[in-house]
């Protein structure tokens, strides 16, 4: 899925609502694949494998927030050496309206406590 991502964690570190909102949109190709038996979400230029490094990679990420075009996903990246918490809020755009919703459900259904 094509997506506009915005991390909310910088090296582990909240970002302030002024420092989210003025950075620049992440812009590629959402992924989702087991590596080593853990779940990776990574977002990508165009698609995994391609020469160019990935934007991000969150390992073992979850569903935390999902309503009509935005997704918010949880879990840990690996930065300078260090493993760190991260929240990504995604904007995907032209999702039909029936899989907006379908996602909005699926997330309402989950369990959204840190484990």
């Amino acid at each position: 899925m094509r997506v506009k991502m915005r991390p909310r964690y910088r090296g582990g570190t909240r970002l302030s609502k002024h420092e989210f909102v003025d950075q620049p949109w992440l812009c590629g190709m959402l992924t989702l694949q087991g590596v080593e038996g853990r779940p990776q979400l990574g977002l990508w230029h165009s698609r995994p494998g391609d020469l160019q490094p990935p934007l991000g990679i969150l390992w073992r990420p979850e569903l935390v927030a999902c309503a009509f075009d935005t997704i918010s996903f949880a879990g840990t990246e690996h930065v300078n050496g260090r493993w760190c918490y991260q929240v990504w809020y995604c904007e995907a755009y032209g999702l039909p309206s029936p899989l907006s919703f379908e996602l909005l459900q699926a997330a309402s259904t989950m369990n959204h406590e840190p484990n």
